[in-house]
């Protein structure tokens, strides 16, 4: 071949080479017009990538067909075993001749692979073969691009079956001069937003889909992509069903335009919902556990269910177990108006109702066409429902003029709130039972006996426990038995006589106090132990009240307490106990003070009068020293009947220590010094009233004023004693004050008086000023005595 023949050659192969749609139509044309124009046998391009070899195109035939290019291939692939990619392309261009075969040539084409040409008898001048590596570099950049794009290509139909499959609506969008406008948009897109893909290519993306509140800045979307970042954003939208929530997610794609992004809408409505339903709930829940009463939690409770989830027939029932029924405690305005105002109470047990409140499992009715269970109401313009218990209070009930008015996630909500509810309740209820339990008990601290201990508590537990057949039975030790005390009217009239429970007779009642353990019975007929066997009683609780007794609280109904309830009768009976113990006290210091009283009014003063009689008749007839001995008897007569007056005067003021009473002051003083004045004839009583204040004292406040006058001339070894009484409003309170010309006060009266205790007298000496001092205190009133010159005592009460 002559060199013009070798350029046409070339030209003609080189005008041939151009990258086609596939690389193996590249390299087959390529190969094609090689073969032809050089006058070759066969031909072969392999592409190396990654250390591995492999055939792109072979012509006519690939290496199965042609012994030659087996053997080629055969070079290369050993070749490519022994060296790395670029040693073996390297030490190309080579030629071989195959014995009987023909000679092949490898060529590089640089940064692809390898070109392999054949020939039968004629051979490649060398001028040829050094005019082909700058051909082979074109063909290698056209099989290059053709690779490129069926990878492009690959990717993007990898791509394009994404786009599609995802099931969250996906756009294209390209931002120019900061408009969104979409390229693309997937078929979930379509169905979500109510737009075609043909057409909205072109359009605004706000403009189709309109944002909601709260939106970010477009800005910050674009700068994120222009950084190469991904953007991520809680939205909302427009769709085709209402306002939609969505998590945005904008990721950018690598293109010669401005600036393009996928985005992704992932729907997060149910989500956010959900959270503004537990918003909404939470707040509700927290309205729920500041009420204080049942029926304000109630209350609650239906407000909560209407504005928080819409349901307009909504009632909360609680169980009465007087009535052993399951009654209304709070409904909707729009329930109420259905029943004529006169929302249903639930009776017969073999209902859904009861059903769900006895096994405190959720009741939910799709359609009460089709429904199984019992209906307590057949006529009911309900067509769907949901029973809730409200843990051991009742049931929560909703119903829907539609079937299948529930769906599952407000079903999970209104079980929730229920839960929250029974809470609520569980703390209003202990709160209230607790103070009623107080109530009682301090109620029954005021009873005199055992009997009026029973009867105060068995009146206040009905209405307080919601317990209305509960007995108390007190044991008594010399009989060994535990005997009735008492029972509240809807007992009696169930039961009738209570019964006597002893040791050797059957009873849970005695088993009970016996092993001091509180017994929950659910059904007292069925227990081996039960008194009556025909009992009308079912569920029972025994509790013992220490070693007092026992209280019992009943039902006609079988598992109706609960241990909450078993709870607040141990702290009733805990309490009953020392109630009990206080009463047997009270009246054993009752009988002491009955006892002391007598011996003081009847015996001693039936015994000193005789005695003081006999003495002065001795007195009268005999002669020194016996008449003075006489005398003396007289005198100790009369000091130990003053002795007996002021322990009872003691007593009275104890008593009354806190009964008082509003009194003028100088009226007070008054009497008490005109009755001083008429002991102490000799001695000479002054009154001062510079004021007449009114004061707020003991009811024994002149006995008191008496006795600290007449202090005042007891212990006065003057000829003529004189005592001084003034009253005053002065700036520290209204005041008496006292003042005598007598020793002053001695020493140990003082001690008596900064003792203040009730114990702090030792003996009958000191008595008058022990009652002054119980006295002032019990009117919250200040003593003070002065003894510079004779004795000055200062009373002075508050303003």
């Amino acid at each position: 071949m002559n060199a013009q023949q070798r350029l046409r050659a070339l030209y003609e192969i080189s005008l041939t080479v151009e990258s086609k749609e596939t690389v193996e139509a590249t390299a087959t044309e390529a190969l094609t017009a090689y073969l032809e124009h050089l006058h070759c046998a066969v031909g072969a391009v392999f592409h190396t990538e990654d250390e591995a070899l492999s055939l792109v195109s072979a012509v006519p035939g690939g290496p199965a067909q042609s012994d030659l290019l087996a053997v080629a291939r055969d070079r290369l692939e050993s070749d490519a075993q022994a060296t790395d990619r670029s040693s073996m392309t390297a030490s190309l261009p080579v030629s071989e001749i195959v014995a009987g075969v023909g000679e092949y040539h490898l060529f590089e084409l640089p940064a692809f692979g390898v070109l392999v040409l054949g020939t039968d008898e004629r051979e490649l001048d060398d001028a040829t073969l050094a005019a082909l590596p700058e051909l082979n570099e074109t063909v290698a950049r056209a099989c290059s691009s053709a690779v490129t794009r069926e990878r492009r290509r690959a990717q993007r139909d990898r791509f394009e079956a994404v786009f599609e499959a995802i099931p969250d609506p996906v756009v294209t969008v390209v931002v120019e001069d900061g408009v969104e406008r979409i390229a693309r948009a997937n078929e979930a897109f379509e169905e979500r937003f109510g737009y075609e893909d043909d057409a909205i290519r072109g359009q605004r993306l706000d403009a189709l889909i309109r944002p909601g509140d709260g939106e970010f800045d477009s800005n910050e979307l674009v700068a994120a992509l222009d950084r190469g970042d991904s953007f991520t954003a809680e939205i909302k939208r427009e769709t085709c069903s209402g306002t939609g929530h969505f998590l945005f997610n904008a990721v950018p794609l690598a293109t010669q335009l401005d600036t393009e992004y996928v985005g992704i809408y992932v729907d997060i409505t149910a989500r956010k919902e959900r959270e503004q339903t537990l918003e909404a709930l939470s707040g509700a829940v927290q309205d729920l556990l500041d009420e204080d009463s049942r029926q304000q939690v109630c209350a609650r409770a239906v407000e909560a269910v209407e504005s928080v989830f819409g349901y307009a027939n909504v009632g909360v029932h609680l169980y009465n177990r007087e009535r052993e029924t399951l009654e209304p405690a709070a409904v909707t305005e729009q329930l109420r108006e259905q029943f004529d105002d006169e929302p249903p109470r639930y009776t017969t047990r073999d209902t859904v109702i009861w059903e769900a409140y006895e096994t405190r499992d959720p009741v939910r009715i799709n359609d009460v066409d089709t429904f199984e269970g019992r209906l307590p109401d057949r006529e009911t313009p309900a067509e769907s429902a949901v029973v809730l218990p409200v843990g051991v209070h009742g049931v929560l009930i909703a119903s829907e003029s539609e079937p299948h008015g529930f769906t599952d996630r407000d079903v999970q909500f209104l079980r929730l709130l229920s839960q929250l509810v029974a809470v609520a309740l569980d703390r209003s209820t202990n709160r209230n039972r607790l103070a009623g339990v107080q109530r009682a008990i301090s109620k029954a601290l005021q009873a005199e006996t055992h009997e009026e201990m029973a009867e105060t508590v068995l009146d206040t537990i009905p209405a307080v426990l919601d317990l209305p057949l509960v007995g108390v039975w007190q044991y008594q030790p010399s009989k060994k038995v535990l005997e009735p005390l008492g029972m509240t009217q809807d007992a009696v009239t169930l039961i009738g006589d209570p019964p006597p429970f002893d040791e050797d007779g059957e009873s849970i009642a005695w088993q009970a106090f016996d092993s001091g353990s509180t017994t929950l019975v659910s059904d007292a007929s069925q227990h081996p132990d039960a008194y009556n066997d025909e009992t009308p009683i079912k569920g029972e609780i025994i509790v013992p009240i220490g070693d007092f007794g026992v209280m019992t609280a009943g039902s006609t109904y079988e598992d109706s307490f609960t241990q909450f309830d078993a709870e607040v009768l141990e702290i009733l009976a805990a309490n009953l106990e020392i109630v009990a113990e206080v009463i047997d006290s009270r009246q054993d210091v009752a009988l002491l003070e009955q006892v002391i009283a007598r011996v003081l009014r009847h015996n001693v003063r039936n015994k000193l009068t005789p005695i003081r009689g006999y003495a002065s008749t001795i007195a009268a007839e005999v002669d020194q020293p016996l008449d003075a001995y006489a005398e003396a008897v007289i005198e100790n007569c009369d000091e130990l009947a003053r002795t007996a007056e002021h322990a009872r005067e003691m007593r009275t003021v104890v008593q009354r220590r806190d009964q008082m009473t509003t009194v003028s002051l100088a009226e007070a003083v008054r009497t008490a010094t005109a009755t001083v004045e008429s002991e102490f004839p000799e001695g000479e009583l002054l009154l001062n009233i510079e004021a007449e204040p009114d004061v707020t004292a003991h009811l024994e406040l002149t006995t008191a004023l008496r006795h600290l006058i007449r202090n005042g001339f007891d212990h006065n070894d003057s000829e003529r004693p004189r005592v001084v009484v003034t009253v005053d409003d002065r700036p520290a309170g209204p005041t008496v004050e006292i003042d005598d010309d007598g020793p002053g006060i001695d020493a140990y009266e003082v001690e008596i008086i900064d003792r203040h205790g009730e114990s702090a007298l030792e003996h009958g000496s000191g008595a008058g000023l022990w009652i002054i001092d119980r006295v002032i205190e019990y009117s919250e009133a200040l003593l003070d005595f002065e003894t510079d010159d004779g004795t000055t005592a200062t009373v002075t009460f508050p303003q």
